[in-house]
């Protein structure tokens, strides 16, 4: 059983506080995907791994730019 905190409302007003977030990453199309999948597959995660783990290798790679030191 997952916690509340572990919990998503499916309201769109959440997804359109998100939508700049994954964008601002340069995640918004990988994150559309994952939408698709989870709308096509009743909102279970478990059918949507690939989506899943594509989503967060971009995270991390949006990360990890962030953290790299810049040139001047």
């Amino acid at each position: 059983m997952s916690s509340p905190a572990h919990q998503r409302s499916t309201s769109g007003e959440e997804d359109e506080d998100i939508d700049p977030l994954v964008d601002q990453q340069g995640c918004g199309k990988v994150y559309a995907k994952l939408e698709v999948c989870l709308g096509e597959n009743n909102r279970d995660w478990r059918a949507c791994q690939k989506e899943v783990h594509a989503l967060q290798a971009c995270y991390a790679k949006s990360q990890r730019a962030a953290q790299a030191p810049k040139s001047e």
